[in-house]
């Protein structure tokens, strides 16, 4: 697993020592996550109303889950790296939080006006259903994020232990509310909407990564033709933790393999286990 690295734990301390001045009661909590594959928005810069809050977020990496104003209007601003001022935001999103709810903040999609096929506008999403912590004891409860976007609509399976279906047609930038599973290794197949069409499968070992007890969001990042996307980086499953830093790449499964071994297993020639 990767480890935060120390330049973001100075971003942590500076941006809870910030809240202490700035973020008085009501409180809501809100973890930001950076899924933007634009090389144009590899690092930026996050604002709220007019405080800078998060210097140089890079992609793929997510906040703690953090205090904020709630009840109030405010303006979270994305700007380049190094700004100096909210005006230079190249995009604003006006929300206002409610006292006590937990919200997960992803920004996505594209800035470059070519280079981008398709190219949805880049965004900033707020979903109220966030979660720190699993909802029942020996359970991990994952949030599904799209934000390929290149990627079809997707249905996700479960193979590992037969599960079978446990996403139904996700389309880009939606969210599938919280699958509630046992920790547990498990194997996750993304197929097109018919459910026949595998596009890519990867291991979610929930038991093995220790997250018995978390709440996880897991993302589609990235895109499935680098070759029309600027050569960025390839689609993959990744997961922000509750306490944020890097996300977490969940590795390729090797479906190849496991065809081998389903064919020697079901074979009644003996030929056929060589």
């Amino acid at each position: 697993m990767k480890t935060t690295n120390p330049i973001f734990s100075l971003f942590v301390a500076a941006f809870i020592m910030l809240s202490a001045n700035i973020f008085a009661q009501p409180s809501a909590r809100v973890q930001i996550i950076h899924n933007s594959a634009d090389a144009a928005a590899e690092v930026v810069d996050v604002w709220l109303n007019n405080t800078k809050l998060i210097e140089n977020f890079a992609f793929r990496t997510a906040t703690p889950y953090l205090d904020a104003p709630a009840g109030v209007l405010l303006n979270i601003g994305i700007a380049p790296p190094n700004s100096t001022s909210w005006t230079q935001s190249f995009r604003i999103k006006q929300v206002a939080l409610t006292e006590n709810e937990t919200y997960v903040v992803v920004a996505s999609g594209i800035i470059s006006t070519s280079g981008y096929t398709p190219s949805p506008t880049f965004k900033v999403d707020v979903y109220p259903i966030g979660r720190e912590a699993a909802s029942q004891a020996g359970n991990t409860d994952v949030l599904v994020v799209h934000g390929s976007t290149d990627a079809p609509t997707v249905d996700v399976y479960e193979t590992g232990v037969g599960a079978g279906q446990i996403v139904n047609n996700l389309m880009y930038d939606n969210v599938a509310g919280y699958l509630e599973l046992p920790t547990m290794d498990f194997v996750l197949e993304i197929r097109d909407e018919t459910g026949i069409n595998t596009l890519a499968a990867y291991d979610a070992p929930l038991s093995t990564l220790g997250l018995e007890g978390s709440a996880i969001t897991v993302l589609a990042s990235g895109f499935l033709n680098p070759g029309i996307n600027s050569n960025g980086p390839a689609f993959g499953l990744w997961v922000a933790l509750p306490i944020g830093g890097p996300l977490l790449e969940l590795p390729v499964y090797n479906m190849s393999e496991t065809a081998r071994v389903q064919v020697i297993h079901n074979s009644a020639d003996a030929a056929a286990e060589v």
